[in-house]
């Protein structure tokens, strides 16, 4: 997982967690209505979470594939260049 992936997603967490925590100190509900609302809220982070986690994963399948891509195009390359030297001499 790169650099900005871990950041995004950290300042996800930390987001949710201070979000819920705010709710919780402000929440003029009685306790079932909160309890229910904090099932609510963690069902949403829950799912943003693993939305965000696929995303990541279909990213890295991408990146993946393109670094294949260009090491075996990198590899052709060097072979023909390679092989033009050999002629030559």
């Amino acid at each position: 997982m790169n650099r900005e992936t871990s950041n995004v997603l950290l300042g996800f967490l930390v987001g949710a967690v201070a979000g819920g925590v705010a709710a919780l100190m402000f929440a003029p509900s009685s306790g079932k209505e909160t309890r229910q609302k904090i099932v609510d809220g963690l069902g949403r982070t829950r799912d943003k979470a693993c939305s965000e986690y696929e995303h990541a994963l279909e990213y890295a399948k991408t990146q993946k594939e393109a670094l294949k891509e260009g090491f075996v195009e990198g590899k052709e390359a060097y072979k023909r260049v390679a092989g033009k030297g050999e002629q030559s001499v």
